[in-house]
């Protein structure tokens, strides 16, 4: 009896350190958890990502941050756009349009569309996308733009693409445009930097009114770049410009002209079941004009100066590997 007794005790004795230790891990437990001792990890809050310096993502990697996006829709993604420009023309009056256009990512990296809102690209005149009403100085439809881009190189730091731009006469010139993109994103952590270097092919001389017998056929070499800085999140600045050789071959006794547009603009990114950018802009096409033919100044800023309120819409992927 007393062996049994001792045996009972001694395994009382094992044990009690044992109970304790567990006691002690329970609340420890609990306090890892919510209220009701549930240690599962909640996902990180939008304010708690911002404050930890997270890049906000609207779908996927692509990024709500108007200067961090690729330079191309991610695969599946559609977006919708729309500009009202109003601006000067030569002569009495104003010139204002409502465009109309869009684009979509068929296969990652490759994006196309009938639109001229290409992410990075100074702003194209007034008067161009797929669907186009000019209202003034006369009424007429717009040209409409075809484009492609592909992507083809992509790291933490850079992005480069390249273009193809065809313009549909419906109201002025057939033109083709080649293009190569490059965006610098988020350079010291401030601002992206864009630039795009682009040869145009133009059927129909721009400058046929200032010279005796014009070519066709001419050529422009552009020039352009920018920058973009997001203030927050969703609010972001952007400023550009470039410079172009156009009228290139432009028959006997033209001149080779010098262009240099200007912008500036700013938006905010709404971000819900889509992605939505409002946005600004002003500028001059252009600012200043070089070796200017007869009848043209350097500055023809009452004649060349836009204003532009548009928005562009983005819907998650809607096909292909990261349908949602």
């Amino acid at each position: 009896m007393a062996r049994v007794t001792s045996l009972v005790l001694f395994v009382s004795f094992l044990v009690a350190p044992a109970g304790t230790v567990f006691a002690e891990d329970e609340p420890a437990e609990a306090t890892e958890g919510d209220a009701t001792g549930d240690n599962s990890e909640e996902p990180a809050s939008a304010e708690e990502e911002e404050e930890e310096g997270l890049p906000a993502t609207f779908v996927g990697d692509y990024p709500v941050r108007f200067a961090r996006r690729p330079l191309v829709l991610n695969e599946g993604m559609v977006r919708a756009d729309g500009r009202l420009t109003v601006g000067g023309v030569p002569g009495s009056g104003t010139f204002s349009a409502l465009d109309i256009g869009g684009a979509v990512s068929p296969v990652e990296n490759l994006e196309i569309g009938l639109s001229t809102e290409l992410t990075g690209a100074v702003p194209a005149p007034g008067g161009i996308s797929l669907i186009t009403v000019i209202f003034s100085p006369q009424a007429s439809y717009g040209d409409i733009p075809v484009y492609g881009r592909y992507q083809f190189l992509e790291n933490e730091t850079a992005l480069l693409a390249v273009d193809l731009v065809l313009v549909l006469p419906a109201n002025t010139d057939f033109t083709m445009t080649a293009s190569l993109p490059l965006r610098i994103v988020e350079l010291f952590d401030l601002m992206t930097m864009d630039s795009a270097f682009s040869i145009r092919y133009r059927n129909g001389d721009k400058y046929a009114a200032f010279i005796p017998s014009p070519s066709k056929n001419t050529a422009d070499f552009t020039f352009s770049g920018g920058a973009a800085v997001n203030i927050t999140n969703n609010g972001y600045l952007e400023i550009g410009g470039g410079v172009g050789i156009v009228n290139v071959g432009g028959g006997d006794g033209a001149k080779n002209v010098w262009e240099i547009p200007f912008f500036i603009g700013g938006g905010y990114t709404y971000e819900g079941k889509v992605l939505a950018d409002i946005f600004a802009q002003f500028g001059f096409q252009p600012l200043m004009t070089a070796n200017a033919p007869a009848g043209r100044d350097t500055f023809n800023v009452g004649d060349d100066w836009y204003v532009t309120i548009g928005a562009t819409v983005h819907t998650k992927p809607l096909f292909g590997k990261n349908k949602q």
